[in-house]
């Protein structure tokens, strides 16, 4: 047997149940409900060409979702408080892959008075067997360890997108193990999922969101009058769904020139279908994301119009987000109605000098690398392309 039917034999459905029940440790999970948005997941390996690199990461991630639900059951059942833990409120960045997102996650999430969403955290919400109550040092150091093994590519990922296992690291990895969430098709283009989770109320991905955002205040001693500060693109274009789970949440979103965002993404992208695929067609890859995400774009403005005064939404360049983040965090502590206090904007402003622009390197892109120019992307986007030009 090849290692590629060997994987795709473990990413069955019973095996890889199995496979988590053993890690967890667990004899059974309570809530079975999502079962039928796994198997929907375990669809994709049977319709695309992955390696087995690809496969495996697929396998590792679905028995990690699965281990932490089951480790977040025991522990739900054993304090049922937990689910009293108000999230309602968090301070939410929005905005497309390159476009200064994580900068401005980051540069916020310096404030001590805010809740963080730590990269360890995101992968693994729950605390692993035997890890003693606020020392999480063995979820630091798998997440280093996994970072290290992943951001090993040709031209490395680390330098595009800075990995460590205490920074602030985008939310999305949470939503994605309730196996009904979009961007599960970033990773794995397959579009026969894609349209399955796009017909999904969002609510439910999101819901999963709300949960494990609870679990973690409630392990760090609670609320303590600290939001969170959460960053995930996908969030650009489900405001209406986050505002459902989350009623009390204020956005700002970082808006750059699409010629520039989809040239960046483009690249990135390429180092993530190294992983997924042995070979990828560059052109096909560039046409899927600039179909997703101007699918996105186009639901944030659907909702934003429909919305109105009902959302609280910071709306700033991305020359402002890089250059002058310190005025955006001014700006969006006030719409969300909380100080920024002295201590907090100092410690934003340390982690600036501590993290200059391009701290790893830089890296190139065109858009003609992948049969695309800007007349093209414009036209893709519609209006908001041009009145994001420039920025």
């Amino acid at each position: 047997m090849s290692e590629i039917e060997r994987l795709k034999q473990a990413l069955q459905l019973e095996p890889l149940l199995e496979a988590a029940l053993a890690e967890a440790p667990a004899t059974a999970f309570r809530d079975t409900s999502f079962i039928p948005n796994l198997e929907k997941v375990l669809e994709i390996p049977t319709r695309l060409p992955m390696s087995a690199q690809g496969l495996a990461a697929m396998h590792a991630n679905n028995v990690r979702f699965l281990a932490n639900r089951l480790r977040y059951e025991a522990d739900v059942e054993r304090h049922p408080e937990i689910l009293d833990e108000d999230v309602s409120d968090p301070i939410v960045v929005l905005g497309l892959p390159r476009s200064g997102t994580t900068k401005l996650q980051r540069f916020l999430s310096a404030d001590p008075n805010l809740q963080t969403t730590h990269a360890y955290r995101m992968f693994n919400p729950a605390p692993f067997p035997g890890e003693q109550p606020g020392d999480p040092t063995p979820r630091i150091e798998w997440t280093q360890r996994m970072m290290s093994a992943v951001t090993n590519t040709g031209e490395s990922y680390q330098v595009m997108h800075e990995f460590d296992a205490f920074e602030a690291e985008e939310s999305s990895f949470v939503p994605l193990a309730n196996f009904d969430y979009p961007m599960q098709y970033i990773t794995a283009p397959d579009p026969e999922f894609l349209a399955w989770a796009r017909s999904v109320d969002r609510a439910s991905p999101l819901s999963w969101l709300k949960k494990m955002l609870q679990y973690l205040q409630w392990q760090d001693g609670g609320r303590r009058e600290r939001p969170w500060l959460l960053k995930n693109p996908g969030h650009t274009g489900e405001i209406a769904d986050m505002l459902r789970v989350f009623p009390r949440a204020t956005f700002v979103i970082s808006q750059r020139d699409l010629t520039h965002t989809m040239g960046s993404s483009m690249r990135m992208m390429g180092e993530i279908m190294q992983i997924s695929f042995d070979s990828y067609d560059p052109r096909q890859m560039a046409d899927e994301l600039v179909e997703y995400w101007s699918y996105e774009l186009g639901r944030y403005q659907r909702q934003l119009a429909e919305l109105g005064d009902a959302v609280r939404l910071v709306k700033t360049p991305y020359h402002r987000c890089v250059n002058e983040a310190i005025s955006v965090a001014r700006e969006v502590y006030a719409l969300h109605g909380i100080p920024l206090t002295a201590e907090g904007e100092a410690a934003m402003l340390q982690w600036d000098r501590d993290n200059p622009r391009h701290k790893l390197g830089s890296y190139s892109y065109r858009l003609e690398d992948y049969g695309w120019n800007q007349a093209m992307v414009e036209d893709a986007f519609g209006q908001i392309a041009i009145d994001w030009r420039g920025y």
